[in-house]
């Protein structure tokens, strides 16, 4: 079995059932730890005393959530992520509470109102006995974000004077808010200070969710272009994903541009599943979209001639991975009327939209070039991709047609171009009325 919530798990640990907990994956929620002959955080280490620090910290930074020591996890094949595979209770002289609560009181800031529990094993078990150790992290009101541990690590697991870090729960893993946007943060204090309101923060970069989208869909050997929208300040399960006329109904019954088989993210072959507490729908190696259980959303196009460079190969043996200008535009389209129009209200919270390229340089590169299609051999001059990592995000605007733009005026500059070369963009919004009289 496995538990689906906070709350169920902690249902199961109560009355004593831990075996019910077995085959519940880490995500956003909750994160397994097995013990040494220290505890679960050697806490006479400055490593265990920075683990802990930024396990704590990352909750805090998310939704919230549970770090459930005395189970062991591990990643099995074809599984995406680490799920609770055998229980491990221990004795509870191996913590020390209130050593936990010093070292988290020194490291983090601010403080936080964490809670400790211990869960007894059924004494009547012949295999294993012991306890459960549970640390309950509340998420941060929004006016306080963000947490942060006060020391950064060495490779050696040594602390490093003078430095800081801020880690964020993202999925089942920890990232960490980059230099540039914690820079952002800074300055955002010091303009509150001296006028208006300023900008929201910006939401983390969900690298894991990539990767697990793109090994979902077979596009590990293939260069992606990704679509990204999360919410800025997750508020935990989004309700009704699998009701009537909930997400997998209106991801089942797309309202696209053209049908199924044109470019977009619907599929005639495949239906959306359940996947990790959200939805897969998946479409061979072509397209795939992941929503996970707190609302965020994750799109792959793959960049070859089954998707973003479909009908360009045919034009030419000498650009074989030209990008249809269409194909591209019409997709990103497609994706932000089906994210801006049904996702994007189950969450009351800013969200920040994201496009990353990935591997757009491997050779042969992939081409771009200005003005529409060329209905014969390459009529405007094929520009090849200058990076394999881009990234940039913006703040959701809500208008399909407008983030739609703010997606293209993103991905042109990755090949030397600026938006205004697509035909099918005017001022700031992509005009699905030109698409549309695209045969």
């Amino acid at each position: 079995m496995a538990a689906d919530s906070m709350v169920q798990l902690v249902s199961y640990l109560t009355a004593q059932q831990p075996y019910e907990i077995l085959g519940t994956p880490e995500s956003q929620w909750v994160d397994f730890k097995s013990y040494s002959p220290k505890g679960p955080y050697d806490l006479s280490t400055d490593k265990g005393k920075f683990e802990l620090s930024k396990d704590v910290a990352a909750f805090a930074n998310a939704s919230g959530g549970l770090l459930v020591c005395g189970f062991k996890a591990k990643k099995k094949q074809n599984e995406l992520y680490e799920v609770a595979e055998k229980v491990t209770p221990f004795g509870k002289e191996l913590v020390d509470d209130d050593s936990y609560k010093s070292v988290l009181a020194e490291y983090v800031r601010p403080l936080l109102k964490v809670q400790f529990y211990w869960y007894d094993h059924p004494a009547d078990d012949p295999d294993v006995s012991g306890h459960y150790f549970v640390i309950e992290v509340p998420a941060l009101p929004d006016a306080d974000r963000w947490a942060m541990v006060a020391r950064g690590i060495t490779d050696n697991g040594q602390f490093i004077k003078n430095s800081w870090t801020i880690p964020i729960r993202n999925g089942d893993n920890t990232a960490y808010l980059p230099p540039d946007e914690a820079y952002r943060l800074l300055n955002d204090g010091l303009r509150t200070r001296r006028g208006p309101a300023v900008a929201p923060t910006p939401v983390a970069d969900r690298v894991r969710s990539r990767e697990a989208l793109r090994t979902a869909v077979g596009m590990e050997e293939t260069p992606v272009l990704f679509f990204q929208t999360v919410p800025d300040h997750p508020r935990g399960l989004v309700t009704g994903l699998y009701a009537d006329g909930g997400l997998r109904d209106i991801l089942n019954n797309q309202d696209t541009l053209r049908d199924a088989y044109a470019f977009n993210w619907a599929s005639e072959r495949n239906r959306p599943e359940p996947h990790e507490g959200g939805l897969l729908l998946a479409d061979g190696s072509r397209r795939g979209l992941l929503i996970e259980s707190d609302g965020a959303v994750t799109g792959a196009a793959a960049a070859n001639a089954d998707m973003l460079g479909w009908a360009m190969e045919a034009s030419s043996v000498i650009e074989p991975r030209r990008i249809s200008v269409f194909v591209l535009t019409e997709i990103t389209l497609e994706y932000f009327r089906l994210v801006d129009q049904h996702v994007l209200p189950l969450v009351d919270s800013t969200w920040t939209h994201r496009i990353v390229a990935s591997d757009f340089t491997r050779p042969p590169a992939r081409t771009l070039a200005p003005g529409d299609d060329p209905s014969f051999p390459l009529r405007g001059a094929p520009q090849p991709a200058t990076s394999d990592s881009w990234n940039y995000s913006w703040q959701a605007l809500g208008d399909p047609e407008r983030d739609a733009y703010e997606a293209l005026s993103r991905i042109y500059p990755l090949f030397g171009l600026d938006v205004t070369a697509n035909p099918f963009v005017d001022a700031d919004r992509v005009i699905t009325a030109k698409l549309l009289e695209k045969k």
